[in-house]
């Protein structure tokens, strides 16, 4: 949070003093407290999300290349993905067109945001990080699968299919979503049809040309090199004049009972016998909504309306032409791949300690 801070609200102050003394910013950002730093973020990259899509909202019916032009100028910047400067092995990069200032917004993180237990709906779970590269956590819990996105409306290499599982079912998954056995159901859970509907009318409503929605391209740094952008986490107010400039749909808990307990939560439940958890599995999976059993604690929910989702915001300034590098800050307690290198060890074994 301090660093993230320091990147949006004290470097737009001081762009302009040539030897801004980077230990005077830091003390100044200690004398805040935390919910003010929190609260000064939170306002910061809201309002340059919102300044985003506003500039693709304005870009109207215009020609790709035209509309790109329409977006750097109202904005300041656009995103674009190319061969990584790495090298082959790093495949495909975000590059910046124009110029991005210290703390501000560089791109969006798309796809669909898991809050809570609904995770649990993600395909392939438990194992859903399997085949998938393109899933990040928030600072929250939830989880955002980018892979679905792919690049946007850039398709024709077979990557993205949007929104997919478990918005969008194959005719197997629906016949098992609707008919599918007990242990079936257990084991893979499915959003029930209406919600289904409800999300992927949602899912389709929003605009897939969208050239800052490309955060899950950007490749760690290479040795030698330090990453440009940090990840933060930011709740979008949902509003219906640019609501389809964000790239993400939020994937909540329960089957439209916030309150609803789930089946793994009664699964686990020692307090309750054999025959009493039998009684409220099969009641939380066939029941009626009013007499699924009830969550002791309700779950994180985005009840106010919000779109939650990720962003990277610049560190410094960034020219035209620059590749986007992030520290993905993989965990100490795993061997790393081959071509990944530290970029602060000491933080990552304070981190992960």
């Amino acid at each position: 949070m301090n660093q993230t801070f320091i990147a949006c609200f004290f470097s737009p102050r001081t762009r302009t003093r040539a030897r801004a003394n980077a230990e005077a910013i830091a003390r100044a950002a200690m004398d805040v407290t935390h919910v003010e730093r929190t609260r000064a973020v939170a306002r910061a990259l809201v309002a340059d999300v919102g300044r985003m899509a506003r500039a693709l909202r304005a870009r109207g019916a215009a020609t790709r290349d035209a509309g790109r032009r329409a977006t750097t100028e109202a904005y300041g910047h656009h995103c674009y993905l190319d061969a990584s400067t790495i090298g082959a092995a790093a495949g495909t990069g975000v590059f910046v067109r124009g110029n991005v200032g210290a703390g501000r917004v560089v791109a969006t993180y798309p796809g669909l945001t898991y809050v809570g237990s609904a995770v649990r709906y993600m395909k392939g779970y438990p194992r859903v990080g399997v085949n998938n590269e393109y899933l990040m956590a928030r600072s929250d819990g939830c989880v955002i699968d980018g892979k679905p996105w792919g690049r946007g409306s850039d398709e024709g290499d077979g990557f993205g299919d949007w929104p997919g599982s478990p918005v969008k079912l194959t005719e197997e998954e629906e016949r098992e979503a609707d008919g599918g056995s007990f242990f079936t159901r257990l084991l893979r859970p499915r959003l029930p049809r209406e919600r289904r509907e409800r999300l992927l009318a949602e899912c389709m409503s929003l605009e897939r040309d969208n050239p800052y929605a490309c955060a899950h391209f950007a490749n760690h740094p290479p040795e030698g090199t330090s990453p440009n952008v940090i990840v933060a986490t930011v709740d979008i107010p949902s509003d219906p004049d640019t609501r389809r400039y964000v790239p993400n749909v939020n994937i909540e808990p329960d089957d439209g009972d916030k309150s609803s307990e789930s089946v793994w939560s009664i699964i686990r439940d020692g307090e309750r016998t054999i025959g009493e958890r039998v009684r409220d599995v099969s009641a939380s999976l066939f029941g009626e909504d009013a007499d699924k059993p009830k969550a002791k604690s309700t779950e994180p929910t985005s009840g106010d309306g919000s779109i939650r989702t990720l962003v990277l915001v610049a560190t410094r300034d960034i020219e035209d032409g620059e590749e986007i590098f992030l520290n993905y800050r993989l965990s100490t307690h795993v061997t790393p791949p081959s071509w990944y290198t530290r970029v602060d060890p000491e933080e990552d074994d304070r981190r992960w300690a």
